[in-house]
């Protein structure tokens, strides 16, 4: 008994041991340290358990049921103070199996959650806002891009220069870019509330693809679309520049040469509302006949920055699916997608981007 006395004590957690009546059977030094006492009696357990009445019913409840409680969170009040604590209640088990006390655990998360706020705020000082980096980028790039193009005038006849006053250029230009796309997706939004005939902004994603009204001859667009749908509400601008990411995607993936198909329809399950009604969905396909892609690609096609074009920067899939959440509907993508040269639904081929949109009021 000796040795399991010393362990306790020299345990940094607060332990007492607290019998059915009440009263403490045993404290470690590291409870007294806690309660700020060298004597814990009846009458100061009494006074701290009055304090924290969540403690009482955690050894109340244990001492009913026998069973092991925990709060992993909890405020002890030790007036004039207040702490925050891990807090542990195990039944006592007697000869007979059945409780003959509690044990109590407290762990003190104050040194915890004071580094942990610590390393938050740090953190937070050091937090640069989307907007503040592309203010600090594009500073630069104005410079360099002016630079470029100066260096580029002087030497008109230099093939060299020229060349690399390109090199210089497009990558000015493409860092631009990415920036504007990294403010897209992280930037607030903030979203016309109107109803829009999602077939029209099919239309317009394509027509800003340059495959509507006519595509070039190898490439095929097949319009199955369900004419009866309803209107959604929202922001058709948003919903062009989600739609015209996959269409794009869809006419890089079959390289300038095969089928590329936008299928609706309504779909048939309903969801409820926070206000207890029933909402209908309807859903928009973009598949093509192109390749495909692995099953690993596709359980990161929506993480930023990944990309499987050489050029891609990742972030096209990510800025159509927050559109898209935005306007309460889900995006995702599986393999299959149409026959060449049927266009009709193919597993074996390409792959499909399926949208699910909140339908307006019929």
């Amino acid at each position: 008994m000796n040795l399991w006395r010393d362990i306790i004590d020299s345990l940094p957690d607060a332990i007492v041991v607290v019998a059915t009546d009440g009263c403490p059977l045993r404290v470690n030094p590291a409870a007294e340290t806690i309660f700020g006492t060298s004597t814990i009696g009846s009458r100061e357990l009494a006074d701290l358990l009055g304090q924290n009445p969540w403690l009482q019913k955690m050894i109340q409840t244990c001492l009913a049921s026998g069973q092991t409680l925990g709060d992993p969170d909890a405020l002890l009040c030790v007036e004039p103070r207040s702490m925050t604590v891990r807090a542990e209640v195990s039944p006592l088990l007697g000869a007979d199996t059945r409780p003959a006390g509690a044990i109590v655990l407290l762990h003190d998360l104050s040194h915890e959650k004071t580094a942990a706020q610590t390393a938050e705020s740090v953190e937070s000082s050091l937090r640069l806002s989307p907007a503040g980096l592309a203010h600090e980028v594009k500073n630069p790039l104005t410079g360099i891009k002016g630079a470029a193009e100066l260096l580029a005038s002087m030497y008109p006849s230099d093939g060299r220069t020229q060349q690399y006053c390109g090199v210089i250029l497009d990558g000015v230009n493409r860092i631009a870019a990415l920036v504007e796309q990294v403010l897209a997706v992280s930037s607030p939004q903030r979203l016309a509330r109107e109803p829009v005939n999602i077939h029209q902004v099919l239309h317009q994603a394509l027509r800003m693809a340059g495959l509507y009204p006519s595509a070039p001859d190898t490439v095929r667009i097949v319009q199955d679309f369900d004419p009866s749908l309803p209107e959604v509400i929202g922001d058709a601008g948003a919903l062009e520049r989600a739609f015209l990411n996959l269409v794009k995607n869809a006419a890089e993936a079959i390289g300038g040469e095969g089928v590329i198909r936008l299928h609706t329809r309504m779909e048939s399950e309903f969801r409820m509302s926070a206000e207890g009604r029933r909402r209908q969905f309807l859903r928009v396909e973009v598949s093509d006949s192109g390749t495909g892609l692995a099953e690993e690609e596709i359980s990161q096609l929506f993480t930023p920055f990944f990309t499987t074009k050489p050029d891609g920067t990742g972030l096209g899939l990510v800025l159509s699916q927050r559109i898209v959440a935005l306007h309460g509907g889900r995006l995702w993508a599986s393999a299959g997608g149409v026959g060449p040269r049927t266009g009709r639904t193919d597993r074996r081929t390409g792959m499909t981007f399926k949208i699910t949109l909140p339908a307006g009021d019929r």
